[in-house]
């Protein structure tokens, strides 16, 4: 009987453990998608900033918005019901389609290289902005991807890679120079970068 008793409370202690494990598994995992969501969200606004930088109109401010929506859609829509709920989701519909023609307007590339800039992986967002400038036949899309090298070259802190951009900057459109307003303008865009990851709850400043 003693042994019985022993083998049962070492099944009752197994099981315990996988039900915590598990548990923990499962709150690790939803906060590893809503991180995921999160960057996603702001990864979208910096794109949108950007493009605002660039082109001029709000889309930055639309984009940057709805990132919060976004990050939360899941848990807000499970946690609403009836119109709030409903409401929620149009949001959600309408976020989704405003990245969707963002992505349009800039190409897939520049997107992800948006991104990887709202991450703070600068080497990443130059790599992937100069494989759009040499794929790109659209040059729009060439120019987003200059401008996103040179706002990743600056917040890092690259100043010789930033002049190389602004020289062909000023190649493809001459109407954007001369070199230092240029530069302003993308410093800008590197305080607007921070300001949006500081709105959505991640450190503004890179390590």
């Amino acid at each position: 009987m003693k042994k019985y008793t022993k083998i049962c409370g070492l099944v009752l202690a197994l099981g315990l453990a996988t039900v915590w494990a598990m548990g923990c598994a499962s709150s690790q995992a939803g906060k590893g998608a809503k991180e995921g969501a999160v960057l996603g969200a702001v990864g979208g606004a910096v794109a949108g900033g950007v493009s605002a930088l660039i082109f001029g109109g709000n889309v930055g401010q639309g984009v940057a918005a709805g990132a919060a929506i976004g990050a939360a859609s899941g848990a807000a829509t499970g946690a609403t019901s009836g119109a709030m709920a409903d409401n929620a989701a149009k949001q959600q519909q309408a976020k989704e389609q405003q990245v969707e023609e963002l992505k349009k307007r800039i190409g897939d590339q520049n997107f992800e290289a948006a991104t990887f800039l709202a991450k703070c992986n600068h080497r990443k967002a130059i790599d992937t902005a100069q494989k759009a400038e040499a794929s790109s036949q659209d040059a729009q899309q060439r120019l987003y991807a200059l401008y996103i090298q040179a706002v990743s070259a600056e917040e890092s802190g690259d100043q010789k890679l930033a002049s190389s951009v602004y020289s062909r900057v000023i190649q493809q459109d001459p109407s954007r120079g001369p070199e230092d307003k240029l530069k302003t303008q993308c410093l800008q865009g590197v305080m607007k970068v921070q300001k949006i990851r500081q709105e959505n709850g991640l450190p503004p400043l890179c390590k």
